[in-house]
């Protein structure tokens, strides 16, 4: 899909007879729809699934600019509209749940839900401030990017599984699309999102029925900040699996599928009928 010049790539998956909403997938920081591989499996029997991929990531053109979470969800939106997707359920892993929870605010009227797998809700001064993430900066920018970007994967990895599994995860569902994100997408995209993005106004527009499933790990947890949400957005429902990491849309991939498919089936209905 062209957007002004810029491909913008998307993996879809249609059966004969869809139920609705459809799904929209949109990956996190420096990956590409990879990462939904069992989601798209297990849904696209049933479901219209679109997972994207982001500007400057996996297939998608990677013109010299400023990347954002704005940006990133103005785009979503418009690949929205042009494959005349009806009113979606908005699915954001890590930094791609504050791509879908910018999407929402900015089009509540557009979508049907929201879902965020182990998003950072909103930086604030903690991160700002702290000198680990001051250091990812810098050595994003310099020479051995690709090295830190490794690292930074694996320090989210947890010891629940095998060293084997961990590791063959990472080289087939993480790394490949980290390889694949070029430096200057990758510094961009994380500075402008820990130094610059404020998502109150987002979520204080964000009225549909929405969820959060965290990893079962303390990995920035007072990033995740879920007081935050829940004081802005009522209808939050949290939920957490069980002995998995940060990629637990891979690592245990039947929980994950089991929590949306409920609250597809469930939470969408009951929240709406209760007029939130």
């Amino acid at each position: 899909m062209n957007r002004a010049g810029v491909c913008l790539a998307h993996f879809e998956a249609k059966p004969a007879s869809p139920l609705g909403p459809p799904l929209v997938l949109i990956h996190g920081w420096t990956g590409d729809h990879r990462i939904f591989t069992p989601q798209i499996g297990y849904f696209a029997h049933s479901r219209h699934v679109v997972a994207v991929n982001l500007r400057g990531h996996g297939e998608s053109d990677a013109p010299k600019q400023e990347y954002t979470i704005e940006g990133f969800a103005d785009d979503v939106a418009w690949q929205c509209a042009e494959l005349k997707l009806e009113k979606p359920l908005v699915i954001g892993h890590s930094l791609g749940g504050s791509v879908a929870l910018e999407l929402c605010g900015r089009h509540p009227d557009r979508v049907s839900g929201l879902v965020m797998i182990d998003s950072i809700v909103t930086p604030g001064s903690t991160l700002r401030e702290s000198a680990d993430v001051g250091r990812l900066l810098d050595e994003i920018s310099g020479p051995n990017y690709r090295a830190v970007l490794r690292r930074n994967a694996l320090s989210m990895a947890v010891d629940y599984d095998d060293a084997a599994r961990r590791e063959s995860i990472h080289n087939i569902y993480i790394q490949p699309s980290c390889e694949k994100t070029p430096q200057h997408v990758a510094y961009s995209a994380i500075r402008n999102f820990i130094v610059n993005y404020d998502a109150s106004l987002a979520a204080s527009r964000c009225k549909v029925p929405m969820a959060y499933i965290s990893a079962d790990v303390p990995l920035v947890n007072a990033a995740r900040d879920l007081d935050w949400l829940q004081a802005r957005c009522s209808q939050l429902i949290v939920a957490k699996t069980l002995l998995a990491g940060h990629f637990n849309t891979i690592e245990v991939a039947d929980q994950v599928n089991a929590m949306l498919d409920r609250f597809l089936t469930v939470g969408l209905r009951r929240l709406a009928t209760a007029g939130i």
